[in-house]
């Protein structure tokens, strides 16, 4: 990619998630580099207008506008939910068909439960050429794919960060491919980690796998799960030291638990860059 090239990030909220939202674009525009530009987009799901003033001043305080963006809510009305996981989660399956602007060649989506460590162009400079998208192997090790009968060998995404390259997914309407297994697997007992599960069905043996520093997931930092390759245990190691994006994933999140998480404290500091009264931090569990 072209060092002159604006970089295009997205990510989702309800109304719900907004102010995490405004600490995740904080920690973003505050690592990159000063001398890339950034377009910032939110799908909207939900978001009243207060908060969407909040994340406008948020963003706009260092200098960079927030487009939101509206999806058609009725092409998920068959997507499962869970008390963390709502349908706004789906709405980054429509991402490239949300975008007009011809220009626009790819885009890095990163999840509102996440804080930016490093310079987001690291990421957005790799070519991941021919693959599709390019994200980090879920750290749960879930054998989800093998569990949907879709594959015994490929590896399984977490769809929290992911750089999208928009001609292929295109080409090849993978988001009506998406959509259409969501609607064919409306179980919950099917779609148990929701988009997530339908995105890697339908893109197994096309995406690129990044290094787990770009998607710090929390089994990652807490040392949760030992990956089977030597390989897997050095960069898993490497995550933990020095991680690129913290992603908080799962239901514990550090504004409503008393996770002991390692970068606990680097949120409520991003946050306070966000526009909202400071959210005071639960006690830590011991």
């Amino acid at each position: 990619m072209g060092k002159n090239e604006t970089m295009h990030i997205v990510s989702c909220a309800d109304d719900h998630y907004a102010r995490h939202l405004g600490g995740m674009f904080a920690s973003l525009l505050m690592n990159k580099d000063k001398t890339r530009e950034v377009k910032l987009y939110v799908i909207d799901g939900g978001i009243t207008a207060e908060n969407k003033k909040k994340l406008e001043q948020t963003t706009m305080s260092f200098g960079t506008p927030v487009e939101f963006l509206e999806v058609d809510a009725d092409q998920y009305e068959h997507a499962v939910e869970s008390s963390h996981i709502t349908k706004a989660a789906y709405y980054r399956i429509s991402i490239p068909d949300l975008i007009e602007d011809e220009s626009v060649k790819r885009m890095i989506y990163i999840d509102c439960d996440a804080i930016v460590m490093e310079d987001i162009s690291t990421l957005w400079d790799m070519d991941i050429s021919p693959a599709i998208v390019a994200a980090v192997e879920d750290a749960g090790q879930h054998e989800r794919l093998k569990k949907m009968n879709i594959s015994d060998t490929a590896k399984y995404f977490n769809s929290g960060i992911m750089m999208i390259d928009f001609e292929p997914w295109r080409e090849q309407n993978i988001s009506e491919k998406v959509i259409q297994f969501i609607n064919d697997n409306s179980s919950e007992d099917f779609l148990v980690f929701h988009d997530q599960d339908a995105l890697n069905a339908i893109l197994y043996d096309q995406w690129h796998e990044l290094h787990p520093r770009w998607n710090a997931q929390t089994h990652i930092m807490l040392n949760e799960k030992t990956p089977p390759t030597l390989t897997d245990r050095i960069r898993y190691r490497e995550t933990r030291t020095e991680p690129a994006i913290v992603h908080f994933c799962g239901g514990d999140k550090p504004w409503n638990s008393g996770t002991s998480h390692p970068y606990r404290d680097q949120y409520f500091r991003y946050m306070s860059f966000a526009k909202w009264r400071p959210a005071s931090r639960p006690a830590i569990n011991q």
